[in-house]
């Protein structure tokens, strides 16, 4: 661990139009247009029995793949709602979760970060709550992999920030002083859970999206 001071080709042709969802024949719909032929019919020439069989059967499945699409859009609903009920047992855990906020309670913080490939030197930079650089950590050569510094709580003057909201990132450049992909995390207990269609866990104090979680200790 490092300590800080005391982180879209194309294909040309032809591109048959799709119908959209108003284009498309319902149940109701079809059920209208076949009593109508049968209202309309010759009645010197009318419909065969095979040829009113097979559009019966035609309604019949339209309207069982139309209440089997309804059916699978509930089990989706359902298998959601579990998910989201099943992470309530993760409050009091601890995680870690891929984020560039943090909440600062005025005491030193641990701050996560990984870089993608050899560093040849990076800094981790931090913002107050107004977005404002207060601090500038210089952390050398880095390797790919997870990370820490520690932030003292004090800016760049040596004066203590105050509590709140902060930003963190991190810049690394290669050894062709190019700037390389660099991400940065957070570690803290679970202290909350969204249940709506967010999908977020409270990482102490943070919301962060579920898809963000590395990692759950």
């Amino acid at each position: 661990m490092i300590e800080g001071l005391g982180v879209y080709g194309s294909n040309t042709g032809t591109i048959e139009k799709t119908k959209s969802a108003d284009e498309t024949m319902g149940k109701d719909a079809f059920l209208k247009l076949l009593v109508t032929q049968l209202e309309n019919q010759d009645p010197l020439n009318p419909t065969e029995n095979t040829e009113f069989v097979a559009q019966l059967a035609q309604f019949s499945s339209l309207e069982g793949i139309q209440n089997l699409n309804t059916s699978f859009s509930g089990v989706k609903d359902s298998m959601e709602a579990l998910q989201s009920y099943g992470s309530v047992s993760l409050i009091g855990k601890n995680a870690r979760a891929e984020a560039s906020s943090f909440v600062f309670d005025g005491s030193s913080r641990k701050l996560g970060f990984s870089v993608s490939s050899d560093a040849a030197y990076a800094t981790l930079v931090v913002k107050d709550p107004s977005g404002r650089q207060i601090r500038e950590m210089e952390l050398g050569a880095l390797k790919p992999g997870y990370e820490e510094a520690e932030w003292n709580g004090l800016d760049d003057l040596g004066l203590p920030a105050s509590e709140g909201l902060y930003e963190f990132s991190l810049v690394a450049k290669g050894f062709d002083n190019k700037q390389i992909d660099s991400s940065t995390f957070i570690n803290g207990p679970v202290t909350g859970v969204s249940l709506g269609g967010g999908q977020a866990l409270h990482i102490d104090g943070v919301e962060v999206a579920r898809d963000k979680v590395t990692e759950i200790y």
